[in-house]
């Protein structure tokens, strides 16, 4: 037989194809050193020594936020200095896309002002070959669903 060393899963594997009355027990141990370890942390004890960074007092922080910004940091410049840079060229990007959008969307369905709207709306649904639709009508703007 093979020498018992534990370590790595390959061997593991061997050796509890070797002993299997080796892999139950070692299943009990590891539960049972699982359960004494949580039971262990949730048992409120002082520590025996404390760490040396705990006898500062030094403040917890639970985030990684700043405590105060200076105007004059690095960090404030570098974002001055983002906004100035890229500010305008989103605006202008930004300004070509909704022009884009508002140029499609004018082109599929273009506006038309109508004298007569109950003319306008008798002249669609013959045209689209339509008996029962449901307008909603506004002020100055009808909507026409099927």
């Amino acid at each position: 037989q093979a020498p018992l060393a534990l370590g790595c899963s390959c061997c593991l594997a061997r050796q509890s194809a070797l002993y299997p009355s080796l892999s139950v027990s070692m299943m009990l141990g590891r539960i049972a050193a699982a359960s004494r370890l949580a039971a262990s942390r949730t048992m409120v004890r002082p520590p025996a020594m404390p760490f040396a960074g705990a006898a500062r007092g030094a403040a917890h922080v639970s985030a990684p936020k700043p405590l105060s910004i200076r105007m004059d940091s690095l960090f404030v410049k570098c974002v001055i200095a983002a906004l100035i840079y890229f500010v305008p060229q989103d605006a202008v990007f930004m300004t070509g896309l909704f022009w884009y959008w508002h140029n499609t969307a004018t082109c599929i369905s273009p506006k038309k002002k109508h004298s007569d709207a109950e003319a306008a709306l008798e002249d669609f649904k013959s045209k689209k070959g339509l008996d029962d639709v449901k307008v909603s009508k506004g002020r100055s703007k009808w909507c026409v669903s099927v």
